[in-house]
């Protein structure tokens, strides 16, 4: 009974989807690969066993925040094509529409899994990290080029968060560092959208501190998820805090585009 169900509700989302604007729309092969390639590391990581899919729940939203700030930073790099913006706009929600499909299913498995996740062989969680090292440079190569993507203040800001995490964190520092980073991220977000208003009327300024508010959020998630491959045990519960961390970054990501705007017209 629960197989048909599953089958009719999977059948009822095509139907909708290609009602909307038909499937085709919906189906991009390098965001694909990205979740994928991040499913398969989760799974390395904890040696093949079920216990993937806890670890899967815990990253998958995280997951396709980078993909969507990678995407968004290539499309800051090729403003001068405004024709382009809203198919490249649709193409970096994607990767946020997979991550949101894969974090509901295996949040809705999770409660059926209740062995422990317990720590693999060191080769194993090397493994599962380094592919996540290499879809992510990938990723950002494709994107706009890798170097477009460091930015020193921006990598000051996240080692300072670290350090503010470890010092302050009385036991599982490891587990505080993977939990606290993404939100601590916030903070450069802060900084950045402070700079880019300060800098309205002056649209060149602009970029520096937008890179400042993108990385920074880059970085503290691309690294909470690499902490959660590394020592699988760590990954906590799931809770419908994802999905509330989710919506804070879309705002943030309409929030800065419309003062992107603003500031040109």
């Amino acid at each position: 009974m629960k197989t048909v169900a599953l089958v009719a509700a999977a059948a009822s989302l095509a139907f909708a989807l290609n009602l909307a604007t038909g499937l085709n729309a919906f189906i991009d092969l390098i965001s694909i690969a990205f979740i994928a390639i991040a499913i398969l590391a989760s799974f390395v990581a904890v040696g093949f066993k079920r216990q993937g899919i806890l670890v899967v729940a815990d990253i998958a939203i995280q997951v396709s925040i980078v993909g969507m700030l990678i995407g968004y930073v290539g499309i800051l790099q090729n403003m001068s094509d405004p024709e382009a913006l809203p198919l490249a706009f649709a193409i970096m929600f994607l990767v946020v529409f997979y991550g949101l499909l894969v974090a509901a299913i295996c949040s809705l498995l999770s409660p059926k899994i209740t062995e422990p996740i317990l720590a693999t062989s060191v080769w194993q969680r090397v493994v599962g990290v380094l592919l996540w090292v290499v879809v992510v440079t990938f990723a950002m190569d494709s994107a706009a080029g890798v170097e477009a993507f460091f930015d020193p203040t921006s990598l000051l800001i996240v080692f300072a968060l670290f350090l503010i995490i470890f010092g302050t964190s009385s036991s599982e520092e490891l587990r505080a560092l993977a939990r606290h980073l993404p939100v601590a991220g916030f903070l450069g977000v802060m900084v950045g959208v402070v700079g880019m208003l300060q800098n309205m009327s002056d649209p060149k300024a602009i970029g520096p501190a937008m890179a400042v508010a993108v990385l920074t959020l880059t970085y503290c998630n691309l690294g909470s998820v690499a902490l959660k491959l590394a020592f699988p045990e760590i990954t906590s519960e799931t809770s419908g805090a994802h999905f509330t961390y989710l919506g804070f970054v879309l705002l943030f990501v309409m929030g800065i585009t419309s003062v992107l705007i603003l500031s040109f017209m």
